[in-house]
């Protein structure tokens, strides 16, 4: 891990490789999936874990997960906590003597299941938009926990293997030593005063890539979705010469070379409160587009060929359970279950949230499939970047 607390990275070739096999696999004859992937069809299993402690622990002694690691989403104190609650007596944060994670993007970490023989990964978060490649891939363990039953249609894998964990909102995330007045719309984005200033993920391969286009989506639909005017408007802003094309770092905002960008708004917050603290006064500043945006959760999924599917299925578990869930809220995301009204949040752990108001605007996403994201991406290369 860099300085950068994103998930999100990878190289430009490998992104066009794993995009292009995906939108294979999504788009082309899957009779060879379906033929040999009985278990993947039936319903999926929600019986309540009752796992021996010496089969947990000896499953957990040693095992790998994909796009966890401890600086994103809280994953290191959450597999501490899960380990604790479940009697794994496994070790989470670090790398080892238990756990061993590699930073992937959605998209790697869907082609890593598939393609991966000896110690296949455990579990991995991706993108809730990438739920539907994970399951046409058919890669995915056939359990749903228990606690899924509260979720939406479009938040969960009907067929069990992965569920959403926690959401955040595209934000705008400034270094106002540099931008004096601080954008506050989509359309404000579009200023010269912006030229050259703006970083963003790239909607191909990432995860708040596709976050960042189904949000402008959003305001630009005044509550629908309007990928196409997404499309013409990000298309614009390459025109206009908008896009800062270095690969953003939280030293490239604190130094005023990228200080403009668009995050999560709880990874948004982390960033602030780092280079804020070490200023000694509030130079970043994190907003939410007075225009709105969309709710864009996270998920974790669970492989189908794991070693460890009891340890799969307890990490399911604690993903939606009260406590799993508030782990996520320490970090600064939004547990999915409180988004829904399923869950209390203490006081203590929304403090260093955005207020409230900020979100009037912001919208579930309204339909039960997400976009898909190799069309995304496809739509991306094709109308935008060409």
């Amino acid at each position: 891990m860099t300085d950068e607390p994103f998930k999100k990275r990878r190289t430009v070739i490998a992104a066009i490789v794993i995009a292009s096999g995906l939108l294979a696999a999504c788009g082309g004859d899957d009779t060879e999936d379906t033929a040999t992937a009985a278990p993947a069809v039936a319903a999926a299993s929600t019986a309540a874990v009752a796992i021996d402690p010496a089969v947990l622990k000896t499953q957990a002694s040693n095992f790998r997960t994909l796009g966890m690691p401890d600086d994103w989403n809280n994953f290191g104190k959450f597999f501490d906590a899960m380990c604790t609650s479940a009697g794994a007596g496994c070790v989470g944060t670090g790398v080892g003597p238990n756990r061993f994670d590699t930073d992937m993007s959605s998209a790697e970490e869907i082609a890593a299941f598939k393609a991966e023989t000896e110690d296949p990964a455990v579990c991995a978060d991706i993108g809730i938009a990438f739920g539907q490649v994970a399951e046409a891939e058919g890669v995915l363990l056939n359990y749903l926990p228990a606690a899924a039953a509260v979720l939406p249609a479009a938040y969960k894998s009907e067929k069990g293997g992965w569920v959403a964990s926690a959401t955040g909102v595209i934000s705008f995330v400034v270094n106002t030593d540099v931008i004096k007045n601080v954008p506050a719309t989509w359309a404000d984005l579009k200023k010269p005063e912006y030229k050259g200033k703006i970083s963003i993920s790239n909607p191909a391969t990432s995860g708040t890539g596709q976050a960042m286009v189904f949000s402008s989506a959003a305001a630009l639909g005044q509550g629908k979705i309007d990928l196409d005017g997404a499309m013409k408007y990000w298309e614009e802003m390459y025109t206009l010469g908008q896009i800062n094309e270095a690969e953003y770092s939280n030293a490239g905002l604190e130094r005023g070379e990228t200080p403009i960008t668009i995050r999560y708004d709880y990874v948004g917050l982390i960033a602030a409160k780092g280079i804020n603290d070490k200023a000694g006064r509030d130079v970043i500043s994190v907003t939410i587009p007075d225009d709105g945006g969309v709710y864009a959760p996270s998920a974790t999924m669970c492989n189908k060929v794991t070693d460890s599917p009891e340890l799969a299925k307890a990490i399911l578990d604690y993903t939606l359970s009260d406590e799993g869930q508030l782990v996520f809220a320490e970090y600064g995301a939004r547990p999915i279950r409180y988004v829904l009204g399923d869950l209390e949040v203490p006081a203590a752990l929304k403090a260093n949230w955005l207020a409230d108001a900020e979100y009037a605007k912001v919208i579930s996403y309204p339909d039960n499939e997400w976009p898909n994201p190799p069309d995304v991406a496809d739509r991306w290369e094709s109308e935008v970047l060409a």
